[in-house]
């Protein structure tokens, strides 16, 4: 009987520690801890992602000739400027040129500060582990990096703390 106390605490024990290392597999689905996002590009392959850990990041990838896109991300940016909010905006944009995707900035008056743009190299990966394939999408991350929310409205991110 002690025997069996013994060898059954033991795998308990066993199973608890395992289970304190185990990281939860990376995907673009609510519920799981994004993947990772590097841009690869002048921007020394920053990921803007590592810079805000710790933090509730609302991000954005769009490309100018997507109309959709675009103009969800203008909204998500007016947003993110104009009021108290418990979220970081940061937009990624998938153009081919560096210079569209600069104009498209400067002329609707985007933050810069929070928008960046990719390496061609990169935006394959980026939209192959974003599952991005069918369309641009935003995601609401928590402190933990988890994906709490896809494309969310203004209701959802005005309860973000």
């Amino acid at each position: 009987m002690n025997k069996t106390l013994l060898t059954i605490a033991t795998i308990g024990l066993l199973t608890l520690f395992s289970s304190a290392y185990y990281s939860a597999p990376a995907d673009s689905r609510i519920g799981y801890k994004a993947p990772s996002l590097v841009l690869g590009n002048d921007n020394n392959d920053l990921s803007p992602l590592r810079q805000h850990r710790g933090e509730n990041v609302l991000l954005t990838f769009w490309s100018s000739d997507d109309a959709e896109s675009r103009m969800e991300d203008m909204r998500y940016d007016r947003l993110a400027r104009s009021s108290h909010h418990g979220y970081t905006h940061v937009s990624v944009n998938l153009d081919r040129s560096a210079s569209v995707f600069n104009a498209v900035v400067e002329v609707n008056d985007l933050d810069r500060s929070t928008h960046f743009t990719t390496s061609l190299e990169a935006q394959e990966t980026i939209i192959k582990n974003w599952r991005l394939e069918g369309g641009y999408h935003s995601f609401l991350l928590n402190k933990n990096g988890e994906i709490v929310a896809i494309d969310p409205d203004e209701q959802a991110l005005a309860r973000i703390k």
